[in-house]
């Protein structure tokens, strides 16, 4: 079959048709999840197919990133051994982290500027329409998701939303002073994401998780387009300036307050509210990780080491969760503390990548925004984010045999 496939697919250019099809799946993680799993198991079938591909996967082996990549993936396997969790469920756990597969592939074919700067203008195209139709759908009062009908929202949730908007807001600042736009389209694109973004984040949007990874960002950009003292003095003074025109909002100040007084109030309320289950999780969550703290309870086992943590035990403080919403608290309950230093590991790696300026801004101030987000949530394994996270980093911070390198890592002087 695969020689079949080989024959029909001779004339094509396997890095191009990679190429492409990870841009395919940078877009359609904007609009659908159902077309992003086509686009990557498409992606799969052409790495099968051509053993250029793999071979230059192959070759990637010794960037800090990929090979902590394969180091986590082994903690991941492994925890399977001797995972509490059913089976079956455990092996979907373990199979949701093909994502992390994303990493490797996009690393090996955007190996080139040219590439890499198609990536970051597409995924800033996508910002652009995004925020057209969210301003549209929220000047009409038109709902356009199912899942969350609420005017403006027109990617996949509020959290998911913010979260990528903000990322553009981050990526049209260092394209504006980096590879700045020779045409007046490309100029207009940029002016019009970096306000566009922050009105929408400010008045649309409400997501907790989109205010948290936009004040990331805002703290990062000083750092790396100042120098000398003007940097330090405006790393804190975006991030305050922008938090306290968040709380005058009368939208985003509502979502604020209302977080901090579920978190504070959370043992007397009668009913579940999002914060408040967050802190109830976290609770249980740490009593379970004091039971396996070196290698915890195996990949899949944490809806099962937490039902027999709450188990008899009632009201909304102890119903089953599959998730703690922290991804380093599921990591310790899942993996241990062997497998959150593996994952810490991981998420250094890609400080060491030297890949250059800017993709080295590009790609760090993302994991820095998702670390931050992921103190709340699981952004690292969840669909959209996950995915993102991933195909982002490996498109930006790869450097391939024969790509361009600069430098052995980060800087900051």
């Amino acid at each position: 079959m695969l020689d079949r496939l080989k024959e029909r697919l001779g004339s094509v250019d396997a890095v191009t048709a990679a190429r492409y099809l990870l841009l395919a799946e940078l877009l359609f993680l904007f609009v659908s999840t159902s077309l992003a799993v086509v686009a990557e198991l498409l992606l799969f079938l052409v790495f099968l197919v051509f053993p250029s591909l793999r071979r230059r996967v192959a070759e990637l082996v010794r960037q800090p990133m990929i090979f902590m990549a394969i180091a986590w993936a082994v903690v991941l396997t492994l925890g399977l051994l001797y995972s509490i969790g059913p089976g079956a469920e455990n092996l979907d756990i373990w199979k949701s982290w093909r994502k992390l597969l994303l990493l490797p592939m996009a690393a090996a074919v955007f190996d080139s500027e040219e590439w890499k700067k198609k990536f970051v203008w597409t995924f800033l195209c996508a910002v652009a329409a995004g925020l057209l139709v969210s301003f549209g759908s929220w000047l009409l009062e038109l709902p356009l998701l199912k899942r969350e009908p609420v005017p403006g929202i027109v990617i996949h949730n509020h959290a998911t939303q913010g979260m990528l908007f903000a990322a553009g807001f981050f990526a049209a600042v260092l394209a504006w002073r980096f590879l700045p736009p020779r045409s007046r389209l490309a100029k207009g694109l940029l002016l019009a994401i970096i306000p566009g973004v922050f009105l929408n984040i400010v008045f649309i949007t409400t997501g907790r998780s989109g205010y948290l990874v936009f004040l990331v960002f805002s703290g990062l950009l000083p750092i790396f387009l100042l120098r000398g003292l003007p940097r330090y003095l405006f790393m804190l003074a975006v991030p305050l300036a922008i938090g306290a025109l968040l709380f005058f909002s009368p939208a985003a100040s509502q979502r604020i307050l209302q977080g901090v007084d579920e978190m504070q109030n959370y043992a007397q309320d009668a009913k579940l509210t999002s914060m408040g289950i967050r802190m109830m999780m976290w609770k249980n969550t740490v009593a379970l990780i004091k039971d396996r703290p070196v290698f915890g309870h195996g990949t899949g086992g944490f809806r099962e080491a937490y039902r027999l943590q709450v188990e008899g035990r009632e009201g909304w403080q102890y119903q089953v969760v599959n998730d703690p919403h922290n991804q380093f608290m599921r990591i310790l309950a899942e993996q241990g503390l062997a497998g959150l230093l593996v994952f810490a590991l991981f998420l250094v790696a890609f400080f060491r990548q030297g890949c250059g300026v800017p993709w080295s801004y590009l790609g760090i101030g993302v994991i820095l925004a998702w670390c931050a987000s992921s103190l709340f949530s699981a952004h690292f394994s969840t669909f959209v984010e996950g995915r993102f996270v991933w195909l982002w980093c490996g498109a930006l911070l790869g450097v391939t045999a024969g790509g361009e390198k600069k430098g052995g890592g980060i800087s900051l002087s």
